[in-house]
């Protein structure tokens, strides 16, 4: 059995490591890709506030004049391994090299992702979301929902990374939860001020039409089109738009302004609840089904409807909590 010389280990390591770092490298920039002016400047900035020649600069990296000056004029982009000396020497993680601060790496990936005009629009988003990520790196929590929507269970992670910022994946989520969230507070209040001014909808009759509207719009945009075109002149048309459909229906008097998509289940037992009529019938099948006896659809029964549409808020509740691909999951068999 040949024995392997400490000299080939050793090459054996340095060559696993330099495969780990370009691999790092390469995952590093999915999205983002570094600026090699900017890395430039931010090494000139490091080597003039300690200093330093460019030769003693380079002594202290290990590299060749001719090399450091290369990275700091930015013709070539200095390499992972380089940056990570430079940031042990200069006390800023490796990422701020490569993006600046934080907040404008979280910009440059927005902007980078196709929601520059979001960006416009909110222009404090990267210093909220630089907020939410350090209350998540001090208390981490991941939110796990399962089918429907529904949160059932939550669980502690928090985002991690060996050169300073969070990964472009876990940004992203961070990015789409405040999208999200300011999105639909947009399109709720733009719908609210629509159809308090050209309705005499009751306060229950604004509250449902408003996140029906709501709902409506963002999931069309979701599933449908897309998130990227939800701008504040989109939401206003959109807003009018349905709130127009909802104010030419003929509704009798305090009756609910909405049609919910009856061809799933979820809409029609809302539709169905809506009238006590058919709340009875409803009813009156299941005993049927259930019990082989009818449920009096003329006398008495009162408190049993009651309890049944007293249901509908919850439903309506769990309608706008999900989606079109929610409801075909439910139907499968």
């Amino acid at each position: 059995m040949s024995s392997i010389s400490l000299k080939k280990i050793y090459e054996i390591i340095t060559f696993c490591d330099i495969i780990k770092k370009k691999v790092k490298e390469k995952t590093m920039f999915e999205v983002l890709k570094p600026d090699k002016k900017a890395v430039g400047m931010r090494l000139r900035q490091v080597k003039d506030d300690l200093g330093l020649s460019f030769s003693e600069f380079g002594r202290r990296l290990g590299l060749k004049k001719p090399t450091i000056n290369a990275y700091v004029r930015g013709d070539n982009l200095a390499p992972l391994e380089v940056l990570e000396k430079v940031s042990r020497l200069y006390g800023k993680p490796v990422d701020w090299f490569y993006y600046g601060e934080l907040t404008d790496y979280i910009a440059s990936y927005i902007e980078k992702i196709g929601y520059g005009i979001f960006l416009k629009e909110h222009p404090n988003l990267p210093q909220q979301i630089e907020e939410e990520l350090f209350r998540l790196k001090n208390n981490p929590k991941r939110v796990i929902k399962e089918q429907g929507g529904l949160i059932r269970e939550s669980i502690e992670i928090s985002w991690k990374s060996e050169t300073g910022y969070p990964d472009e994946g876990y940004l992203e989520n961070v990015f789409f939860d405040f999208f999200e969230k300011l999105s639909r507070q947009d399109i709720k209040q733009r719908a609210e001020d629509y159809l308090a001014t050209h309705t005499n909808f009751s306060e229950a009759q604004l509250m449902e039409a408003v996140n029906y509207v709501t709902n409506t719009i963002y999931t069309t945009y979701q599933l449908v089109r897309d998130l990227k075109d939800l701008t504040s002149e989109t939401i206003a048309s959109e807003v009018q738009n349905i709130s127009e459909e909802l104010i030419k229906r003929d509704v009798p008097a305090g009756s609910s302004p909405v049609h919910y998509d009856d061809s799933f289940l979820l809409g029609k037992l809302i539709n169905i609840l809506e009238d006590s009529q058919e709340t009875r019938q409803l009813l009156s099948n299941l005993s049927l089904e259930l019990t082989n006896m009818p449920f009096s659809q003329f006398h008495y029964g009162y408190e049993l409807v009651d309890a049944m549409q007293s249901l509908r808020p919850k439903l309506i509740e769990l309608y706008n909590q999900t989606n079109y691909d929610d409801w075909i999951n439910w139907a499968e068999k």
